[in-house]
């Protein structure tokens, strides 16, 4: 399983991929950072999240937690045509405290251990969704680049509210296991959001595991056999992406970059920076102002 991203963030902050047309069987078991909304308008398959299936058809929207775990399976033919939108987290953070109840809808979404999560939409419902979605489309076509980050986290706010008022509702509160201990698939999700919260911070291994309450060594193994990635790594490459974004504000040297994602020593952070994306974190900010 893995951290998946084959559609390029933009600005960092999020995707967009507007009746995207997929003439190729569709199969993956990932998470990611953002927040997913998922329409199908065509095709046909299958959808696991929080440990049941749920079939896939015209219609349906799947509305999926940041760092949550979940695997889909379509078959090809027919074509699968879908419209995704994910946008971080830490982007919408940013702006909705301003809007104090659609805050506290937002996050008792998120906090709710079982939540629905995927719904079948009524006529009315999906074709007043799909013009939501043409609608982002052609703001994004037509705004200057350094209005974008805001017009997709508008609308998230506009499709939230949307989602909550029109489609949304709560199933009965579930605790995560007897005796209140997470399964597997969950506490990948509490490593992933524990080290979103830190990365700006050197930490151990053994950070975490004393504040998770959990021994480092299962830690680990457990990370890494559902992720198919180390903690370490996971870490490193949230710290490289914050810095590749902070690396556009000019006033701050490299140095304050290392620091301020987390790394001890700027050569590390040159090193993997260079790795990852095949140039020095100074050449990718000179090119960057081309």
């Amino acid at each position: 399983m893995k951290i998946h991203n084959a559609i390029r963030w933009q600005d960092n902050a999020y995707l967009f991929e507007f009746q995207g047309v997929h003439t190729e069987p569709v199969e993956y078991f990932h998470a990611h950072e953002g927040l997913e909304i998922l329409y199908v308008l065509e095709g046909a398959g299958k959808y696991v999240i929080n440990n049941r299936m749920f079939p896939l058809k015209p219609s349906t929207l799947v509305v999926v937690k940041p760092f949550q775990i979940h695997e889909i399976k379509v078959q090809v033919p027919p074509a699968y045509i879908r419209t995704l939108l994910k946008i971080k987290s830490s982007v919408i953070e940013r702006f909705i405290h301003a809007l104090p109840n659609l805050a506290s809808a937002f996050h008792s979404f998120l906090e709710h251990k079982r939540a629905c999560q995927v719904f079948y939409l009524l006529p009315d419902h999906a074709s007043d969704l799909e013009g939501r979605f043409m609608q982002l489309k052609e703001t994004l076509a037509v705004v200057p680049p350094s209005f974008r980050v805001e017009a997709v986290t508008l609308f998230s706010f506009q499709f939230f509210e949307y989602f909550v008022s029109r489609i949304y509702m709560a199933g009965p509160s579930v605790s995560l296991q007897e005796g209140g201990i997470p399964g597997p698939e969950e506490l990948v999700g509490l490593i992933a959001k524990w080290i979103d919260k830190r990365y700006n911070l050197p930490f151990t291994l053994n950070d975490m595991a004393a504040e998770l309450h959990f021994s480092a060594n299962y830690l680990s193994r457990t990370f890494k056999e559902r992720m198919g990635i180390s903690i370490t790594a996971f870490t490193n490459d949230k710290r490289l992406e914050e810095a590749r974004m902070l690396l556009a504000v000019p006033s701050l040297t490299i140095e304050e970059i290392c620091r301020m994602t987390g790394f001890n020593y700027p050569s590390y952070f040159i090193s993997l920076f260079k790795t990852k994306y095949g140039e020095t974190p100074h050449r990718y900010r000179m090119r960057m102002k081309k």
